[in-house]
């Protein structure tokens, strides 16, 4: 005999029950619309960085760009293979 699949898994069930309750709040609480629209806080101001880092920040912008100079300047030869094929695998059961 095969078990019944419930009509909605656990996640979806407590979303729904989640957004449901949210919304019976709001709809229940006088100004909860105006509450709803946050105003815009500016962000706070970052810390430089220190220069140890900035130098090395610059040092890998820079070796990210030489490599990616070369392998865009590689050249295929015509009717080559594609490097990766992509094919679906099953999902395996239990195994969490």
């Amino acid at each position: 005999m095969s078990a019944e699949r419930p009509p909605m898994n656990r996640r979806r069930f407590i979303h729904v029950l989640a957004a449901s309750g949210a919304a019976m709040i709001a709809t229940a609480l006088p100004g909860a619309n105006a509450a709803a629209a946050p105003k815009a806080v500016a962000p706070k101001p970052r810390k430089p960085l220190p220069p140890t880092i900035q130098r090395e920040l610059r040092i890998q912008e820079r070796a990210l760009a030489d490599m990616l100079k070369v392998v865009r300047g590689y050249e295929l030869p015509p009717g080559s293979d594609p490097a990766v094929t992509f094919r679906a695998m099953r999902a395996r059961r239990g195994d969490r």
